[in-house]
């Protein structure tokens, strides 16, 4: 599915953009501001669509080349959230940098899925 495959690249590429944009702003002294909350969450949307476009190639008899890719969709989704659970109450400088190395974290995820895709 074409809407797969290219989603796959604009989740690679928006979540290296956030991740360095984030590192930078927390080089410079910065916080979490509400552009970068912004950004995490349109990046959390894509890999919504993702996932859900993922399934629907499921449905249709669409199959990786492996099983762990199902994996590195799983954590995508999930590791977000789980660290939005841990940091909410927490120093949002300290926060810039956990989010900043989480999305860098999914932009990897994505490579690994890009090439376990086929």
């Amino acid at each position: 599915m074409l809407l797969h495959d290219r989603l796959s690249t604009s989740i690679l590429l928006f979540m290296t953009a956030v991740g360095l944009w984030g590192l930078v702003s927390f080089l410079r002294g910065g916080t979490l501001s509400g552009s970068l909350a912004g950004a995490l969450a349109i990046g959390q949307g894509l890999v919504a669509v993702q996932i859900l476009a993922g399934v629907a190639l499921l449905l249709g008899q669409g199959r990786p080349l492996t099983p762990v890719h199902y994996l590195y969709g799983a954590t995508a989704i999930l590791v977000l959230p789980f660290a939005w659970s841990y940091l909410r109450d927490r120093n949002q400088r300290l926060a810039l940098l956990y989010y900043s190395l989480v999305t860098l974290f999914i932009a990897g995820l994505a490579i690994r899925g890009i090439s376990t895709g086929g």
